[in-house]
């Protein structure tokens, strides 16, 4: 009876975390940059079998969750600071806790003239520092290279990891490494289009398909564990 109870307590328990990464998924479904994440479920034994030949009981949680880097569509803007990466890559900025990653390739200038996201952490370039903008014609080649008034003045830094299962969600479109041991590398193959942001991965309808479909499961889930509690109730009564 414990155990079946257990069982039902990590279903449901599951279950509430998939409502939260799908209903994550969909407040941002607007975000710039922004990639959905996916929960990772796997199966952990309850107990130990009391017969050899006993099925093993086992219980569903979610280990862990993974963030799904699938491309997403471009939003042509006109804005010379808008820039958008055409293959795998990130932009790298500086935040007060390290330097993260991002796809979101929505920028402006600072009253620095530095190059800055919308909330106003500075992006870096290839020498390793900030970008700093002085000029009226801002043009931004392929490989990122920076030419204010047809003068290079640095190049916008975009790298790569070889395994992407290191990265995770840091607030809205932004990345952090939590792997040290997979270090970041050049990004190959990559092109920077100016004029252009890459919009969020969310495919919208299929989240709410799998919200739905999560929330069935967390009401199913939640009356069995009522039902299990009014019946372990009556057994303690009848013990008394």
């Amino acid at each position: 009876m414990i155990n079946n109870i257990f069982s039902t307590l990590g279903g449901k328990t599951a279950s509430e975390r998939r409502l939260e990464i799908l209903s994550n998924n969909v407040a941002n479904a607007l975000t710039p940059g922004f990639k959905a994440s996916r929960p990772v479920f796997n199966l952990a034994p309850v107990g130990e079998p009391s017969d050899p030949g006993e099925l093993q009981q086992t219980y569903v949680n979610i280990a862990d969750s993974y963030v799904h880097f699938s491309d997403a569509p471009f939003v042509e803007t006109g804005n010379p600071f808008d820039l958008a990466i055409e293959g795998s890559g990130f932009f790298v900025v500086s935040t007060p806790n390290g330097e993260m990653y991002t796809r979101n390739g929505q920028f402006t200038l600072d009253s620095n003239k530095r190059l800055v996201t919308m909330d106003g952490k500075t992006v870096v370039g290839q020498s390793g520092g900030e970008i700093t903008i002085d000029g009226k014609d801002v043009k931004i080649e392929v490989d990122g290279s920076v030419l204010v008034d047809g003068v290079r003045a640095d190049a916008i830094k975009v790298v790569d990891f070889a395994d992407k299962r290191s990265l995770r969600n840091s607030g809205k479109s932004l990345f952090v490494n939590v792997d040290d041991g997979n270090a970041e590398i050049a990004s190959k193959g990559f092109s920077v289009k100016q004029g252009a942001y890459e919009a969020s991965n969310v495919d919208v309808m299929k989240e709410m398909v799998e919200l739905i479909n999560a929330l069935r499961a967390y009401e199913s889930y939640t009356k069995i564990d009522q039902m299990a509690g009014d019946i372990l109730q009556k057994l303690i009564e009848l013990g008394r």
